[in-house]
């Protein structure tokens, strides 16, 4: 309700005025209390009783996009076009449907006819609150038009400096494009204009918790609660701040109060378990997401997070018993969902999923070549297949992935060179594996494993030992771990072989003799090592 309007009734009724005000505050109140299910109804309520007002509808619908009701915030908004032709707020709707289903051009239309309401003959958009909808419309989404909605919200801010929605909104844009201070900047403007709305106090403690300052997190998220003790986003993120502070009963705490002052409704699960997810705490969030699927099984892309989950617990657990299920619930959502909107990830999880099940191998590399054929530039996904490729033993696939990595990558590991010359050894193309090596050697020379393969690929490469790298390599190795044998045992057994059998070819007995008693030192039963001394000893 505008102003002018507002007025009028005022002048006209006071008790008309107060009740449909409280109406649309309590609405909006539900809105920023997170409590989706309540501002839904108000609003059905409000568009039931007053048809033509857009604004009804425009709120309704963004209740149904919170509830994860795409098809019904549709509705909504397109019944806000047809029955208010004339309000902005629901072509922005629109657009920002468009804009979560990736359909940017077809969403700049929409958002045009809502900006062109109030755009002069210079062209200019006059109406701040249009241009910070559409540029929160172009940043609340997974695929973020950051540049766009920068520009609008700027011109949002020269309209209302001291508009505090609009200065809200403008710190989310800048903290969408990772400007933690600038984001600051407009939040706590905010502050000064409304400094008894805990809105801003909570989004500048959300920029804190994001560069793991708990401590000033938990300053800002007071200042908040001190203003609102019930404020649900500022409870939310205390839970957050306790739960990545690994105090555990405390997150527990603020989030079942959080509840209290929002609702317990499937959507704040679904959105919980969400939180959890994005923030790798799989393990959390896996029961979480199977709770939301028993209790409603319509979201689809729940079992979408349920098969990476699977996945991600299954290795941080070493528990195999993951895999067969995270298959299972990638599988479902690969055949419900639409081809358009399967991603290269779904793939590669799949893949990676296939690959820990014994006898599924051609199933692992089906799907992980589907992976990096959907999304070629995206390189680190090169590594993740030339991984799984080793875990199965397809290692002329896996030196591909990693040469192919390597060759695009503007940022080379020298783990890098490491998983390329595994590889290319166990693929037995034994020239690439002692180049990998090499380079590994020269990136990171204090890395002792570096020297043991490449000391290894030299053995296998000269047979007859007539060469001096693997030499110089296994000596090399041996200086740099020799002081604790036991760890390294093995390895050392072997390295002290070769060069014994080095020097017997060399025939230089006396120092091969000191690396077999090296052997028998360590290992005592070694057979080998006993009857090559016996030789060398004339025994």
């Amino acid at each position: 309700m505008n102003r002018l309007m507002l007025k009028t009734f005022v002048m006209g009724g006071v008790v008309i005025a107060t009740a449909q005000a409280q109406t649309l505050q309590e609405g909006l109140r539900a809105l920023d209390f997170d409590k989706y299910e309540s501002a839904r109804n108000i609003f059905t309520q409000l568009t039931q009783k007053e048809p033509s007002n857009g604004e009804h509808w425009y709120y309704l619908g963004q209740s149904y996009l919170n509830l994860f009701k795409e098809d019904s915030a549709q509705w909504a908004f397109s019944e806000g076009v047809k029955l208010a032709p004339n309000v902005a707020a629901n072509y922005v709707g629109i657009g920002e449907l468009l804009v979560a289903n990736n359909k940017i051009e077809e969403a700049k239309v929409q958002f045009n006819k809502a900006l062109n309401f109030s755009r002069g003959r210079d062209g200019m958009v006059k109406d701040a609150k249009t241009l910070r909808l559409v540029a929160s419309a172009l940043v609340s989404t997974e695929n973020k038009v950051v540049d766009e909605a920068l520009n609008h919200i700027k011109n949002a801010l020269e309209i209302a400096p001291k508009d505090y929605e609009v200065l809200i909104a403008a710190g989310d844009v800048y903290l969408e494009m990772n400007k933690g201070g600038e984001a600051a900047t407009q939040y706590e403007r905010a502050e000064t204009v409304e400094p008894q709305n805990p809105k801003a106090f909570t989004r500048v403690a959300a920029i804190w918790l994001r560069v793991r300052n708990a401590e000033q997190t938990l300053t800002d998220l007071k200042k908040a609660l001190d203003i609102d003790s019930n404020y649900a986003p500022a409870l939310k993120l205390m839970s957050e701040l306790y739960y990545k502070s690994k105090k555990y009963q405390l997150a527990k705490d603020y989030y079942t109060k959080y509840l209290n002052n929002s609702e317990p409704s499937l959507a704040n699960q679904k959105r919980f378990a969400k939180i959890l997810f994005n923030s790798k705490e799989y393990e959390d969030a896996l029961p979480k997401i199977l709770d939301v699927i028993k209790l409603e099984d319509s979201d689809i892309y729940m079992h979408r997070l349920a098969g990476y989950s699977y996945y991600e617990v299954g290795e941080s657990k070493k528990d195999t018993s993951m895999y067969r299920p995270g298959v299972a619930e990638l599988e479902l959502f690969l055949s419900k969902i639409a081809a358009d909107k399967i991603l290269a990830s779904d793939y590669e999880y799949l893949g990676k999923l296939y690959s820990r099940i014994p006898g599924d191998d051609s199933l692992a590399v089906q799907n992980m070549s589907k992976a990096i054929e959907m999304s070629p530039d995206k390189i680190e996904l090169l590594k993740e297949a030339g991984m799984v490729y080793n875990k199965i033993k397809r290692f002329d696939k896996s030196i591909v992935c990693f040469e192919t990595y390597i060759s695009k990558t503007d940022r080379i590991l020298p783990a890098d060179y490491y998983l390329l010359g595994m590889a290319s050894y166990f693929g037995r193309s034994l020239p690439k594996a002692d180049s990998a090596f090499a380079k590994l050697i020269e990136v990171k020379p204090d890395y002792a494993d570096g020297y043991y393969w490449r000391g290894n690929v030299q053995a296998s490469l000269d047979t007859e030992a007539k060469d001096t790298i693997g030499l110089s390599s296994y000596s090399k190795y041996i200086s740099m771990v020799e002081a604790t044998p036991e760890k390294y045992k093995k390895n050392l057994i072997i390295s002290y072989d070769y060069l014994a059998k080095y020097y017997i070819k060399q025939e230089k007995n006396a120092i091969a003799k000191g690396y077999l008693e090296k052997i028998i030192t360590l290992d005592p039963n070694n057979k080998q090592a006993k009857e090559y001394l016996k030789t060398i000893s004339g025994k």
